[in-house]
């Protein structure tokens, strides 16, 4: 034995080397036993996270389809001059108000009385040859071709005289319907000739709101139903759908809806981008934060909530929204939704849930 420590004495590179070896093998044990089952060295080492949850309820709300679209006169219509001639009156103003007939401008009637008039005395002529001529063809004394020819006379006579009273009709420029003067293109003194822009006049009552429908909603709602209309900030407007396309726009794939405002104090205008909501049956969703909408993997938009301590992804539709969050469809009646952590935590991860009324 004492010749052994001698010897080891003598030779303390033997010792180091043999000390070397054991480290050796006790580090290539712990790196096996790491490959083998790595969950485990993971789980060892690794805290279980927390993360915020609340208990939310499904209640139920009517499912709506929602439109976005402008208010629009219900009609509109430029009126222009049918005859040439200078404007001798205007008597409405811009933005005023018409009654259906009312007078907007007149035009001077320069020589149409004078036409008149002698196309009145030609039609009498006319009629005193017609006459003659039946009577000349009764006693045997002028063929039908004749007769047939003064009945002509009579007949142009007729056409000249209705054309000559339509044009002095078209002197006066009235309004068609009751409506607001949106705009007037003409003062005294000015020259119109045939097809130019008199006066623009737009039916406000009712006021009108069109929009576009997709594929998938124009199978859920009909003509006749109410619809809930939010316009200029102003909720609880009540309105009508009162048309819906039978078929597509060919570039959009859409169908074009109108949804009708009673207006009858006009005080809403055309042009105002609305928002239109038509209540459709009734649903059971839970209101949540829009801030607690997540997306998986694929880029499907949902919520992430905790069952038995695990983190599950829940796909959703979303039914409505206002000021206060979203209404989310495809949970079930309670869920524990996570309110915070929910950017940190997978679906499947293992979590412990804290309640946000501890």
């Amino acid at each position: 034995m004492r010749l052994n420590s001698q010897w080891l004495a003598q030779r303390p590179y033997v010792i180091a080397l043999a000390i070397s070896l054991l480290l050796i093998v006790w580090l290539a044990t712990g790196l096996v036993n790491s490959k083998i089952n790595p969950d485990v060295v993971a789980e060892k080492t690794a805290p279980v996270p927390k993360v915020k949850v609340e208990t939310l309820f499904a209640e139920q709300i009517a499912n709506t389809v929602t439109l976005y679209g402008r208010t629009e006169p219900d009609r509109l219509v430029t009126l222009q001059a049918e005859v040439k001639g200078a404007i001798t009156k205007v008597f409405a103003q811009r933005g005023s108000f018409v009654k259906k007939g009312d007078v907007i401008a007149t035009i001077a009637l320069n020589d149409l009385p004078a036409k008149l008039e002698h196309f009145q005395q030609l039609l009498r002529q006319r009629r005193v040859d017609y006459y003659g001529a039946k009577k000349l063809l009764q006693g045997g004394y002028q063929g039908e071709s004749a007769l047939a020819q003064r009945l002509s006379d009579v007949t142009d006579a007729k056409a000249e005289l209705a054309r000559i009273e339509t044009d002095i009709a078209n002197t006066t420029i009235k309004a068609p319907f009751d409506g607001v003067l949106n705009e007037r293109y003409v003062e005294v003194g000015d020259y119109v000739g045939v097809g130019d822009d008199i006066a623009m006049i737009a039916d406000l009552d009712p006021l009108v709101i069109r929009a576009h429908v997709t594929e998938n909603q124009v199978s859920m709602i009909k003509e006749g139903q109410f619809a809930e209309i939010t316009l200029l900030g102003e909720r609880e407007i009540k309105g009508k759908l009162r048309y819906i396309a039978s078929v597509a726009n060919e570039k959009t794939n859409t169908f074009k809806a109108e949804i009708a405002i009673e207006n009858q104090d006009y005080r809403y205008f055309a042009g105002i981008s609305s928002e239109v909501e038509l209540p459709l049956a009734m649903v059971s969703a839970i209101k949540v934060s829009p801030a607690l909408l997540a997306l998986d993997e694929k880029g499907n938009i949902g919520v992430k909530s905790v069952v038995d301590n695990k983190v599950v992804f829940t796909q959703i539709n979303i039914v409505k929204s206002d000021e206060s969050g979203v209404w989310l469809r495809g949970l079930g009646e309670k869920e524990q939704i996570i309110t915070l952590g929910q950017g940190f935590v997978r679906p499947g991860d293992t979590v412990n849930p804290i309640s946000v009324e501890q």
